[in-house]
């Protein structure tokens, strides 16, 4: 079956088509119009559709894709059941991209850290197909540009340049403290999981993947970079809504939980 999967982001919307696990193509509408997808929609001519938001314009682009397409799109809410389990102590509050990443990373790996470097980083731990928990910080270009804004001296720095260990000048020192700060973060993430959680992957997704993978390399690390992961993600969800099963788990069952 061929599926559209939509993921309304905070700075942009996603769009992807997969035949079955295969992605045929994707488009990014930057000015977040279903208009930026209908070339997408058109060239592969999907059967069905799911999309996940943490934008909020997510109700107006869901009415806008159905009357556009006209397929029934089904969303992706708290209520959703899953094919893994959600171990969080506040599973209404957890980021539907985050849920959408873990299914996807649960369908590829037994255990996986899933780093999602978009606006926000995330850092997620998925192992036997529960969502056990994860971290949030500002993203790549949100601590620069909080830096500049909430400053009143220090420049808007491009994060691609001389990366030192230690910043010779204010231009480096910013590039170095927040770039490098970013891969600290991720690698001692990345260690700690990995000393609970034997032969866990580490998988990159979201606009700054390739930019920080050769970074995390460099530091001994072997991240995989998944652009499609939370398209994949949701074309697991989308099926196994279509395939219920008594065994359903649903967000925040405690059973699913025990023994973390």
């Amino acid at each position: 079956m061929r599926l559209l999967t939509v993921d309304i982001g905070n700075t942009a919307v996603k769009g992807s088509v997969f035949d079955n696990e295969t992605l045929l193509g994707t488009a990014l509408a930057e000015n977040r119009t279903v208009a930026e997808l209908l070339p997408l929609i058109a060239a592969h001519n999907p059967q069905g559709a799911i999309c996940c938001s943490v934008g909020s314009d997510a109700d107006r682009i869901t009415a806008e894709l159905q009357k556009a397409t006209g397929l029934k799109v089904m969303s992706l809410d708290h209520s959703t059941p899953l094919p893994i389990a959600i171990c969080y102590r506040t599973p209404n509050t957890l980021g539907l991209d985050r849920v959408a990443a873990a299914v996807g990373a649960a369908s590829v790996s037994q255990k996986a850290l899933v780093v999602d470097a978009g606006t926000a980083v995330t850092l997620d731990l998925v192992a036997e197909r529960r969502f056990l928990g994860g971290n949030i910080s500002p993203g790549l270009r949100l601590r620069f540009r909080s830096l500049h804004c909430f400053t009143s001296r220090l420049p808007l720095v491009n994060p691609n340049g001389e990366l030192p260990d230690f910043g010779f000048d204010t231009e480096t020192a910013l590039r170095s403290g927040v770039v490098n700060g970013i891969v600290d973060e991720i690698e001692s993430t990345w260690r700690r999981a990995s000393g609970e959680h034997a032969g866990i992957r580490l998988l990159l997704t979201g606009g700054d993947a390739d930019f920080l993978a050769p970074l995390l390399v460099k530091r001994g690390l072997n991240p995989e970079i998944v652009h499609s992961l939370v398209g994949n993600g949701l074309v697991e969800i989308y099926k196994y809504n279509m395939t219920p099963s008594d065994s359903s788990i649903y967000i925040g069952e405690a059973g699913s939980c025990n023994n973390i």
